[in-house]
């Protein structure tokens, strides 16, 4: 439908003045320009409903930001929005909502973004959960018999958003593109990655620094991410018996609901990656990869006009492990006690088939560094090269993860008076962590122009390797005091 440019005039006027409680009838028929009769008359004839009605419920519907994010009693949000008492604003509220206001506040339900009519949004309680299709979808997709096309995803790779993550990123990617605004610091610390380390005490593993290490359950991460941000999750793994046509009815289901998919694989390792449309009915997907133009990896793969990736052979690829999809608005987000708690979660130490996680892998890091049997290959390099890209991932993994944590407590730190000390003190534990831990670089490449061999040849030198030692144990110092402040809270 589309909207004459006064009654998107009225709607704006009301949004801009509802949430002070000041909205004025007689203002309103000044500044728009009209008697109050005819206002109504094109309002009503526009939007399908009485004015009167309408701003009632754009009462209600802004009220409730003040129920879930302010210190307000009810009577006082009664009072802000027009209503002459709590009885009546609590009648009018149940009717809308379908809770009391007290209930509303209690549950922490949903208060946030909602889409007017095109290019307008504000206030709402969207308590229903809707199909990103049913919103507005003209501009973002293409659509056919056996094909759809999500359009405006944003693109992810290595350092999108500055970032190392590819979960993440790709988190922040798709909720961008359901209308989220987060920084890629929140989509770290709010499913739990932020905070993780894990270090394999069988092997020099280079999926030590993979995501699903962060928690016991291998997917738990994944469903944190998404719940978090207070949407519904759909995961679907390859078991023994999962089929392509499983793999398939998944993604169909959510690109056409106007979700974007996560997935593990499709192109090259079973890191995340997104898919945004499928071709020939799910035998062709589209979408952004990590390493879509790695020649390694990219052999038999082309790029649509959009850029996405277009490949017909993801099924065959082994390492096509995972599809998920982050949904509709489901329930409340995470608070920051939530998130603390699956940081310590993540961060305490504690061992998992093999592997030592949290604080327990800073000790399983330095016994592999400080083995000599590990370094003594002669002139060996290939074997030291594995070695090296084991400690790269792992100077990533942390540098990036505590950065983020050491952002996040510092957020927390300006937006809290009663607790600003020790989120300070922890924000700034972090980033002593991150900082300690990009120093073994210089170790390696002292001048930034150190070639392979010699990187190779410092990894293996015993002085290099005390030192390193020195600043992981400095690291751990560091990420056990954060950990101890977080427990406290």
């Amino acid at each position: 439908m589309g909207y004459p440019v006064y009654t998107k005039s009225l709607v704006c006027y009301i949004e801009a003045n509802i949430m002070n409680g000041k909205l004025d009838y007689n203002e309103l028929e000044k500044n728009i320009g009209y008697s109050k009769s005819y206002i109504r008359e094109i309002f009503r004839n526009d939007m399908g409903r009485p004015l009167a009605e309408y701003i009632r419920e754009r009462r209600i519907k802004c009220s409730a930001m003040d129920l879930v994010n302010s210190d307000k009693t009810i009577i006082e949000i009664a009072y802000k929005y027009g209503f002459a008492n709590p009885e009546t604003y609590t009648r009018a509220f149940y009717k809308i909502a379908g809770v009391t206001p007290s209930i509303f506040r209690k549950k922490r339900l949903i208060a946030g973004k909602e889409r007017i009519f095109p290019d307008v949004y504000s206030i709402g309680m969207p308590i229903k959960k809707e199909k990103r299709s049913d919103i507005d979808m003209e501009k973002y997709f293409s659509r056919s018999s056996d094909s759809v096309i999500l359009y405006g995803v944003p693109k992810v790779h290595y350092g999108a958003y500055g970032g190392a993550a590819p979960y993440p990123i790709c988190l922040k990617a798709c909720t961008e593109y359901l209308g989220d605004s987060l920084e890629y610091y929140f989509t770290m610390v709010s499913c739990g990655a932020a905070f993780r380390f894990v270090w394999n005490t069988k092997d020099w593993d280079l999926s030590n620094v993979d995501i699903y290490h962060t928690f016991e359950e291998s997917n738990e991460v994944y469903g944190i991410g998404a719940k978090a941000l207070g949407r519904e999750f759909s995961f679907l793994g390859r078991e023994e018996d999962t089929t392509k046509e499983d793999f398939i009815s998944f993604i169909k289901k959510h690109i056409d609901e106007g979700y974007p998919c996560i997935a593990l694989g499709i192109i090259g390792p079973p890191e995340a990656c997104i898919i945004t449309g499928y071709r020939n009915n799910g035998e062709e997907l589209l979408g952004w990869n990590f390493f879509q133009e790695d020649p390694e990896f990219s052999s038999g793969i082309k790029i649509d006009e959009s850029g996405y990736f277009i490949c017909s052979n993801w099924w065959e690829n082994t390492d096509t492990q995972t599809v998920m999809c982050i949904g509709a608005i489901e329930g409340r987000k995470f608070t920051s006690e939530d998130i603390i708690r699956n940081g310590i979660k993540a961060l305490s130490g504690r061992m998992d088939c093999g592997y030592a996680k949290g604080i327990n892998a800073y000790n399983a890091w330095i016994e592999a560094i400080e083995d000599e049997s590990n370094f003594s290959v002669g002139g060996n390099y290939t074997l030291l090269f594995e070695k090296m890209l084991c400690q790269n991932d792992a100077i990533a993994c942390l540098s990036d993860g505590r950065n983020c944590a050491s952002l996040y407590f510092g957020k927390l730190a300006e937006k809290d008076a009663g607790r600003c000390s020790d989120y300070k003190k922890i924000s700034g534990l972090f980033r002593k962590c991150s900082g300690t831990i990009m120093e073994m670089q210089s170790l390696y490449n002292p001048d930034s122009g150190q070639d392979m061999d010699g990187m190779l040849k410092k990894l293996a030198d015993k002085e290099t390797r005390k030192k390193t030692c020195e600043l992981i144990k400095a690291a751990q110092k560091a990420d056990l005091e954060a950990l101890e402040i977080m427990k406290s809270l």
